[in-house]
């Protein structure tokens, strides 16, 4: 009994080293999102030149004629202006989508219709007009649509990793540095899109003989971030160094954080509320099932 309990635990022994072995090592977090990183940069590195190579001619063709002629009567909205600059799109191949979006949208019910009409059934003649001209706008017009949407959401992210900057900038005025050192230094600490459009910023501004405060009001008009510029406005208005500075910044950062906490929980009540309306739909439709029966019965009474 002995020797079968020595050789059941050898035998236990052995299946969990075997499951030990198996199992994979748990890496550290920040050796995961370096990896993750450096292979999302070799994606984009390999797949930007085969997109730009396939847009490119599109983009000289229609892209670039519909700009210029936007750009010159002024029919491109400064709102337009800023959600491309945003999302670092040119206008050219912004206005190359729409152009592809339009002769979509105009093929698209034409084939429709030719196979409509190819199975016998008879169609009005100004249906595929009408239908053309209507998918020609609906496929003009939704390049708009999604560019606002995510400019929209680069502004949240905008605004979250903006209020991240200002506690750096504090911290670093905490440290005996003064207001314009404190938002250079502060610009070096990350290497996200919000902290890299910052850096270029500021150094334009270095370039162009401009404060910092400055540059970051003239960033926050270029991208329309009114957060932005009214944190420039409210440095603007205290002294480069001391705490009254430190404050503000802290205060500000505050309140970006409080703001965007409102937006997520005003977002989640807007959810919560199409899930309540979903739900009472699907209640009405039950009782409609259970009631139909008995209420054909007795009508047919």
């Amino acid at each position: 009994m002995l020797l079968g309990i020595l050789a059941g635990a050898g035998v236990a022994a052995g299946l969990l080293l075997i499951a030990v072995g198996l199992r994979p090592a748990t890496q550290p977090l920040a050796s995961v999102l370096a990896s993750y990183d450096a292979a999302q940069s070799t994606t984009r590195r390999q797949s930007a030149p085969s997109r730009r190579f396939s847009r490119s001619w599109w983009e000289r063709l229609a892209g670039a004629a519909l700009a210029d002629g936007f750009l010159a009567r002024g029919w491109l909205s400064p709102a337009v202006r800023a959600d491309l600059s945003l999302t670092g799109r040119e206008p050219s191949e912004f206005f190359a989508t729409k152009a592809a979006g339009a002769i979509v949208g105009v093929v698209l019910p034409v084939l429709a219709v030719a196979a409509i009409s190819g199975t016998g059934l008879s169609v009005p003649t100004l249906t595929p007009a009408w239908t053309s001209i209507a998918g020609a706008a609906i496929g003009f017009v939704l390049p708009d649509l999604r560019l606002r949407s995510r400019a929209a959401q680069l502004r949240r992210d905008f605004r979250i990793a903006i209020g991240a900057y200002l506690d750096l900038v504090a911290m670093r005025m905490a440290s005996g540095a003064g207001l314009a050192e404190a938002l250079r230094d502060a610009t070096n600490l990350g290497d996200g899109p919000v902290f890299t459009r910052i850096r270029g910023a500021l150094a334009d501004a270095r370039t162009d003989g401009l404060p910092p405060v400055a540059a970051l009001g003239r960033l926050g008009d270029e991208l329309a971030l009114p957060d932005l510029v009214d944190t420039a406005a409210r440095l603007s208005l205290v002294d480069t160094s001391g705490a009254q500075a430190e404050a503000s910044l802290r205060a500000q950062a505050g309140s970006l954080r409080e703001r965007e906490l409102a937006d997520l929980q005003g977002t989640s009540g807007e959810r919560s509320q199409s899930m309540l309306v979903a739900q009472v739909v699907i209640g009405l439709g039950f009782l409609l099932f259970l009631g139909y029966p008995a209420v054909a019965k007795v009508l047919a009474i």
